[in-house]
């Protein structure tokens, strides 16, 4: 199981980034080997689309319905005590969704957490390998 940054969706669904296909090969892996991700992730998309338009948001609703093994899972009590703790023990480099983010993956019990984000490449966890795209 994996789990990866929201930033890593907008690339493979952008699909003419520099991240682009890194982004899409992990999008894949999760489809393979099974991925989970914050409900959060899932309102950060979907939130940008419905801004730019309507057509978009609809599109995107079924491209990431269409995301089998790839599970969008609510923010619980243990998430969130979690995501806590890690803002506690490594303050500003992790806090907000971001905390929320990793701590679903290390809840979940998924082995990486792939993401570009410069702060969250740099923590060192004993719970979850943090990898670059």
């Amino acid at each position: 199981m994996i789990s990866y940054d929201t930033n890593v969706l907008i690339y493979a669904l952008e699909g003419n980034s520099s991240w682009s296909s890194s982004a899409q090969a992990i999008v894949e892996r999760g489809e393979q080997e099974g991925a989970v991700l914050s409900a959060l992730a899932w309102q950060e998309l979907m939130t940008g689309a419905v801004l730019n338009s309507t057509a978009l948001a609809e599109k995107l609703a079924v491209i990431l319905s269409d995301l089998n093994a790839t599970k969008f899972t609510p923010v619980s009590l243990a998430i969130s005590k979690t995501a806590v703790s890690l803002t506690k023990h490594y303050g500003k480099q992790i806090y907000g969704y971001d905390a929320i983010h990793i701590a679903t993956a290390i809840e979940h019990k998924a082995t990486y957490f792939f993401t570009n984000d410069k702060k969250l490449l740099s923590l060192n966890l004993k719970e979850l390998e943090i990898r670059t795209l």
